[in-house]
């Protein structure tokens, strides 16, 4: 339980801050912004590797290596709810996602891993097309996952936040 108050903690801090840089991109409007060439810092670390293995699972409906590499307590952030703990996103919005990225292709723009001792901050930019229940997708979505080195030396995701 330690871990997920330095953990809660540190989401904590990095969302303050987010959120006080965030309410600044309303200034620009609708303005282009040149965010230069894409950028993939980390894709060989092993928590990359989870990350991968996670986005792997969700686009081919695995449910079961979903759950592999989620902790039991992940915290899912998303639309401005949570999902407290993997048990909860199993028993509903697993299944509702797995089906949304059935038909979309996924082009990813940006990836960066960062690690600092025991936890590794993933943070990624995609761009999404395709079709949803009859309706048109062509969004940009951001996504930061927080992983947490396991005492056998796995990494599994404790965080989820997608926007």
């Amino acid at each position: 339980m330690r871990h997920r108050k330095i953990i809660s903690l540190g989401i904590g801090l990095l969302l303050a801050a987010c959120t006080s840089i965030s309410s600044l991109a309303w200034a620009h409007g609708n303005e282009p912004h040149d965010n230069g060439p894409a950028a993939f810092i980390g894709e060989n670390l092993p928590a990359a590797k989870v990350v991968k293995q996670f986005h792997r699972a969700l686009k081919a409906s695995d449910e079961a290596g979903v759950k592999q590499v989620l902790a039991t307590d992940v915290l899912i952030y998303e639309g401005g709810s949570v999902e407290p703990s993997l048990a909860v996103y199993a028993s509903g919005h697993l299944q509702a996602d797995m089906a949304y990225l059935k038909g979309l292709t996924i082009n990813l723009k940006e990836r960066q891993v960062r690690v600092t001792g025991d936890i590794a901050i993933a943070t990624s930019v995609s761009h999404v097309v395709g079709e949803y229940k009859g309706k048109k997708v062509d969004s940009t979505n951001m996504e930061t996952l927080v992983l947490k080195r396991q005492s056998d030396n796995t990494w599994k995701i404790v965080h989820i936040h997608w926007s």
